[in-house]
């Protein structure tokens, strides 16, 4: 999506040093006496990082009785922000939203602004999230002129992470509390869109803060209510310690154990840094993926009992119960490791109190495991091999536990939730451990993440966007895309009608239709020529149909450039972005099996191919992912392995400069045309890959290593349709409006489909087309935003 630019960079932006965790276990709370303000203006600012996710976590809070209060938060098990204005019983103001919150992976914003004396009703009471108004609320109740609130009452108690200071605590991480007595403001007081990214990042508030005005940061650990507004209205802790002071923060988020991707089922605590496994024989993974870089991070034996295993790296190619085909684990019980398998050495058994030191290098393929002590990588690694076949892959870090009861572990990314008695830290500067880490190997915060990834793409919508637009009848341009579209895909939502592509190599009015096996037809009428921005649509066109909705999906390779490429036997003409993994492919075919140069120089990951001249099937290759053997079929929904898709390819790999291709009709007739659209993966913007599915509303989790702007879905083990969601169209999660490739149907949504979150997307439906038990399903997605950018800046969580 494109975002307004405001701000500057990363590197010179503001930071964020620290922040507060809430157990809720802990009971753990913030409360403070107010002074009198004004109770009919106000504005209250937050950073916040969720932890427990299906549960009734409290934000701010104001009153110890339901009588009189203000209560901001997550509404249990649906997840919402609800927030509500009471006064003598009677609820004057309420705004529950039908966006749900379940993102554990990276940090929101808060703003929420009280105005009752604004003389139109729906100001009076304003919802922010991540810079952006929020609109949609299942109950919309706003306070009538000048209704008092019991904020700034100083007849009230305030509390952060309570109800009325007795229930309902908080599980997670604060940062940047600022609350503005007398002032109703906006959030780009508080934070700015990143002038290169788009992604809404803090600014230190300058303004004044009124009587009852606060702003906590944190920055003292003995004392972690100390108000730094210069009002000196300080908060009182409860069940807080020193240890609760963090580093996890909205310009520096650390790596957690993720509660969104815990098939074990385990019991996440203490910002989800802690758990207690049920032994379950699956798999709680962390929230970073890992492609290359150096590593570090510890694991506390707090309390053992079956048999734990830490897994280091588990690859892309894992599930919930099996490892995949590259990892590495020790086993707590026996200090065995493992690596694919194979048992290597032993780093002693652990016993309660230990800590292991953990050091992973990508770069070489090594892994170290060391048992209370400094960890030497000038010595043999005790587990090597990790391979990664010549392709980067979203390695991840995972708890799992084997057999027997449950074991309960403490991990330590860098930072800790269980005291440490040394504090060093990476060659960066940032982490606190108990032992030193190995030079050049960094802990897991997105400050290095930045660095070591290297994401060439910051804002993902200058690449792939998504454009809606409702037709009015006549000749019109449509633009305010951010490119040429080179590749667009176009679909009437509100009715029937069959979804269009062209491209800028095959030219305007040359359409295909992915709904259908028809050849490709000129038609002036439906597209008549591609803008800068966009592309035009003569009167009359069914792609501009009065009152008719439409979506426009578009992608970028290189403004309709063409060459000649003679690296196949067969030659081709090839528009080629590889900054983006996307080429467009034109060929004629020999009828006699070869190869087809496709000009990304790595292996594409999809590659979709349609015969032009002829009424045939769409083909599409997952070699990668699903083999070469066989193809799926972009206009029908028969399973991958049947006989209508041997011999696409001859059997034969694709590699960095050709795709190869047999003699079928749907890819090589003597004498007709083709277009292949071929795709790869790139680090923080796209990625292609499969998933097993469990039949769940709690689905599983794909990593992606990006907040998703576009997802395909679709089952391959079985019939099933083609899906796509995307997050202009589903601009909340969950997402729930579909349209599907292999048919002409209007957009439906009668499913609810995924989360989207900072780091990829979660299947929340039971139906078999996503989430059939034990189905195979493969995935094509692209990115809003890396999960942080090149210069650091961390994605919101969505």
């Amino acid at each position: 999506m494109a975002f307004p630019i405001i701000g500057g960079s990363q590197s010179g932006g503001y930071l964020i040093d620290n922040s507060i965790r809430f157990n809720d276990g802990d009971s753990a709370r913030l409360s403070a006496t107010q002074l009198s303000g004004s109770t009919t203006t106000w504005t209250f600012s937050c950073w916040l990082k969720r932890s427990e996710i299906g549960q009734q976590n409290s934000i701010f809070t104001v009153g110890s009785s339901n009588t009189n209060d203000f209560l901001m938060y997550f509404s249990g098990t649906a997840d919402t922000i609800d927030i509500i204005v009471r006064n003598s019983s009677t609820i004057n103001g309420r705004l529950n939203t039908n966006a749900v919150f379940r993102d554990a992976s990276a940090w929101y914003h808060i703003v929420f602004t009280y105005d009752s004396t604004n003389a139109t009703s729906s100001e009076r009471m304003r919802l922010y999230i991540n810079g952006e108004r929020v609109t949609s609320f299942s109950t919309e109740t706003y306070p009538s002129l000048n209704q008092i609130s019991v904020v700034n009452n100083s007849s009230y108690t305030m509390h952060i992470s309570s109800i009325r200071g007795g229930a309902d605590y908080f599980d997670g991480y604060m940062a940047e509390i600022n609350h503005i007595d007398g002032q109703a403001l906006s959030p780009t007081d508080f934070g700015e869109f990143d002038s290169d990214s788009g992604i809404w990042k803090p600014i230190r508030y300058s303004g004044s803060y009124g009587t009852n005005g606060f702003y906590l940061d944190f920055e003292n650990s003995g004392s972690l209510g100390a108000d730094q507004s210069g009002n000196g209205n300080n908060w009182t802790p409860t069940n807080l310690a020193s240890t609760d002071q963090t580093t996890d923060t909205p310009t520096n988020n650390f790596c957690t154990l993720n509660p969104l991707s815990n098939a074990m089922g385990g019991t996440l605590s203490e910002g989800n840094l802690q758990i207690v496994s049920n032994g379950s024989d699956k798999h709680c993974f962390s929230t970073f993926g890992l492609t290359s870089g150096k590593w570090y991070f510890e694991v506390k034996d707090i309390s053992q009992g079956g048999q734990f295993k830490v897994f280091a790296l588990t690859d892309a190619d894992h599930n919930d119960t099996t490892p995949g085909t590259n990892h590495c684990h020790i086993i707590f019980s026996t200090g065995a490791t493992s690596t694919s398998g194979t048992v290597n050495s032993n780093a002693g058994a652990m016993t309660t109190g230990d800590i292991l030191a953990v050091a992973i290098n990508l770069d070489d393929g090594e892994v170290y495991f060391t048992k209370n002590g400094n960890i030497d990588t000038g010595l043999t690694a005790q587990a090597t091999g990790i391979s990664i076949s010549g392709r980067k892959r979203d390695f991840r870090i995972s708890a799992f536990e084997s057999s027997g009861t449950s074991t309960t572990a403490g991990f330590n990314f860098g930072n800790p939730s269980f005291s440490i008695s040394s504090g060093n830290t990476d060659d960066n500067g940032y982490g606190n451990f108990e032992y030193a880490p190995p030079s050049g190997y960094l802990a897991l915060c997105t400050q290095n993440l930045a660095t070591e990834l290297s994401p060439t793409i910051d804002d993902g919508s200058q690449y792939f966007d998504t454009l809606l637009y409702t037709g009015d009848g006549t000749t019109r341009d449509i633009t305010g895309m951010n490119f040429k579209p080179d590749l667009l895909w176009v679909k009437r939502r509100s009715s029937t009608l069959h979804h269009r592509l062209w491209d800028t190599t095959r030219g305007a009015g040359y359409q295909l239709y992915s709904s259908l096996t028809n050849a490709e037809a000129y038609d002036i009428t439906a597209m008549s020529s591609f803008l800068s921005d966009g592309f035009s649509i003569p009167s009359g066109s069914l792609n501009n149909t009065t009152s008719e909705t439409y979506v426009a999906w578009h992608w970028k390779a290189s403004g309709g450039s063409t060459s000649s490429n003679t690296s196949g036997s067969i030659t081709s003409t090839v528009q080629a972005n590889p900054t983006a993994g996307f080429s467009i492919v034109t060929y004629t075919g020999t009828g006699s099996a070869g190869t087809v140069g496709h000009g990304l120089g790595v292996v594409p990951d999809m590659v979709i191919v349609k015969n032009r001249s002829s009424s045939v099937d769409w083909g599409v290759q997952m070699a990668n992912t699903l083999g070469f053997t066989n193809a799926l079929r972009l206009n029908l929904t028969d399973a991958y392995g049947g006989a209508n898709g041997f011999g696409w390819w001859n059997d034969t790999a694709p590699t960095s400069t050709t795709v190869s291709i047999g003699t079928r009709s749907e890819v090589n007739t003597n004498g007709n045309n083709y277009v292949m659209y071929c795709f790869n993966n790139v680090e923080g913007y796209s990625k292609f890959g499969k998933y097993t599915g469990n039949g769940s509303t709690d689905g599983p989790f794909v990593y992606t290593g990006f907040r998703p702007a576009w997802v395909m879905v679709r089952r391959t083990d079985t019939t099933a349709d083609w899906h796509i969601d995307d997050a202009t169209r589903n601009t909340f999660n969950p997402t729930d409006a579909r349209l599907d490739p292999n048919s002409a149907g209007a957009e439906s949504s009668s499913i609810i489909m995924h989360d989207f979150t900072s780091n990829g997307f979660k299947t929340r439906t039971t139906s078999a087309d996503w989430n059939g038990s034990g189905g195979t399903f493969i995935y094509m997605a692209f990115a809003e935003n890396p999960f942080v950018t090149s210069g650091a800046v961390p994605v919101t969580a969505r």
